[in-house]
C-alpha cells in the first residue's frame, strides 16, 4: 500500500494543505455513508476504497482518526432535510410551551413556576416569598421547602405537564413521517496526519517509491529488497535492483538508502560500492538522509556514485538522469 505511488501523491497533498486533514462527506449508498472525495480524486478510486484506505492508514499509525459529527437522517430517503414536530403525549397537540416547573414538597404539587405567586418584597428589595397555589403554604427555601425541577412543557390545550414530549420527525423530501426510533443516526469520522510517523515516512518510504516509480517509467524492471548473489559468490540485500534489458545487453542500477540522525559516513558508501560491483551494477545511486558527511560524499565522487537526500526525492521536479 505504502508503495502505491498514488497513496505518496496524498501523503503529499495532505503534508502541504493547511489543516493537513481528510474530511468526510455524508454520502449514502448502498455499501456505507460517508465519502471522502479529496482521497477519491487523487487516488481515481471509489468511496468505499478510500474509507477503507484511511482506516488501514490508521491503523498503521500514519493517520489519526478524530471525531467530525453526527448526522441524522430519514430512514427511508436517506434525506437530512427533516423538521422535528414535538406532540402532547395525552391529547395530541403541537401546541407545547416550555416551563420551569417547581414542586411543593409538603403536599406534591408539581406547576409552572409562575403559578408559585410570590407576594410582598423584603428588605432590601428582595423579592417575597413564594406560595403554594394548592395548599397557600409559604415556601421560602429551595431543597427545604421546594424542588427546582427543571424544564418541561406545558400543553397550551390540555394544560398537561409533559416531561418529555412525543417526537415527530417529518422528511421534507419523501413527505413520510417517523419516530424518534426510526431516526437514522451516523457518526462521521476525519482523518488526521501523524505529523512524527508522517516524517519518518517521508525518509524511508516516500523516497524509495519515488525513485522506483522513475526507474518503472524509464523501462526498468525494479525489485526491492534483492536477495543477489554476486560474482564472487557472496549474497547481497539490495534496497531497489533496477534492471532493463535490450537484446543480449543488460542494463544494472543498484539503489541504496541509508538514515541516520547525523550525516552518514563513508561507510556506508563503500558498502554500497561493494554490493554493486560484485552484482555487476552499471549505475549506483544512493538516498541518504539527512545527506553526507564530506568524507563520504568525496567518496561517492570518487566511485561515481549519484547521491540525492529525502527532501530532494519529495520534491515533484527531481529527476535522475539514468
Amino acid at each position: 500500500m505504502l508503495n502505491d505511488p498514488r497513496v505518496v501523491r496524498l501523503f503529499e497533498v495532505l503534508t502541504t494543505s493547511e489543516n493537513a486533514r481528510v474530511e468526510p462527506v455524508f454520502a449514502p449508498r448502498a455499501d456505507g455513508w460517508v465519502s471522502y472525495p479529496e482521497v477519491e480524486e487523487q487516488l481515481g478510486v471509489d468511496a468505499a476504497y478510500a474509507a477503507r484506505l484511511l482506516e488501514d492508514l490508521c491503523r498503521l499509525g500514519y493517520l489519526r482518526r478524530e471525531f467530525h459529527e453526527s448526522v441524522q437522517f430519514c430512514p427511508v430517503c436517506n434525506s437530512q432535510d427533516l423538521k422535528l414536530v414535538c406532540r402532547c403525549h395525552k391529547c395530541g397537540s403541537r401546541y407545547l410551551v416550555r416551563k420551569r416547573v417547581l414542586e411543593h414538597k409538603a403536599c406534591g404539587l408539581c406547576a409552572p413556576e409562575e403559578e408559585f405567586e410570590r407576594e410582598g418584597t423584603r428588605p432590601g428589595g428582595d423579592a417575597g416569598p413564594r406560595f403554594c397555589p394548592k395548599c397557600r403554604s409559604e415556601m421560602t427555601l429551595v431543597g427545604a421547602d421546594y424542588e427546582d425541577r427543571g424544564t418541561r412543557y406545558r400543553c397550551g390545550d390540555c394544560t398537561e405537564l409533559v416531561e418529555e414530549p412525543v417526537e415527530e420527525w417529518h422528511c421534507r423530501s419523501c413527505r413520510r413521517v417517523f419516530g424518534k426510533a426510526m431516526l437514522r443516526y451516523e457518526t462521521l469520522h476525519r482523518y488526521a496526519v501523524n505529523k512524527a510517523q508522517l516524517a519518518r515516512l517521508r525518509v524511508e518510504r516516500i523516497p524509495k517509491a519515488r525513485v522506483r516509480d522513475f526507474l518503472t517509467r524509464e523501462g526498468y524492471e525494479v525489485q526491492e529488497t534483492v536477495h543477489a548473489v554476486g560474482r564472487s559468490g557472496a549474497e547481497h540485500e539490495i534496497d531497489l535492483l533496477a534492471t532493463k534489458r535490450s537484446g543480449p545487453l543488460e542494463h544494472r542500477i543498484v539503489v541504496g538508502f541509508a538514515s541516520d540522525e547525523k550525516p552518514v559516513e563513508s561507510e556506508e558508501v563503500i558498502k554500497l560500492y561493494a554490493k554493486a560491483y560484485d552484482v555487476n551494477a552499471q549505475d549506483i545511486i544512493m538516498v541518504a538522509s539527512p545527506g553526507l558527511s564530506d568524507d563520504a560524499r568525496s567518496f561517492a565522487g570518487h566511485y561515481h556514485i549519484r547521491v540525492f537526500d529525502s527532501e530532494q526525492l519529495n520534491r515533484a521536479d527531481v529527476e535522475l538522469n539514468v
